[in-house]
């Protein structure tokens, strides 16, 4: 008798539930692109939110939620202040060893 392929969760999840809409792929790939854009301009040096969206053109209220939740995941971190403005860095990647 041949051993069957025991399933991951994720197949078996796309099983019961389908493929992902498209409607929320597009979502997910345009905020993937403005955090590549976040990072992009953070990579010369901290930056407010407002400078940062200044330099990726997108408005500040998106950039600035995109920037919170980038925060809460460790992506960036506060760096000091600037005009009334939190400054913001990429944080450093953990090197591996």
């Amino acid at each position: 008798m041949a051993e069957q392929k025991e399933k991951k969760p994720v197949e078996i999840l796309r099983a019961k539930r389908g493929k992902v809409p498209d409607e929320l792929m597009a979502r997910i790939r345009e905020h993937n692109k403005i955090k590549a854009a976040i990072r992009k301009a953070l990579a010369d040096g901290p930056k407010t939110p407002p400078q940062v969206a200044e330099a990726t053109g997108y408005p500040v209220q998106q950039v600035f939620w995109h920037m919170m939740s980038m925060r809460k995941y460790g992506q960036i971190h506060e760096e000091g202040e600037e005009a009334g403005y939190r400054l913001y860095a990429l944080a450093e990647e953990k090197k591996e060893q």
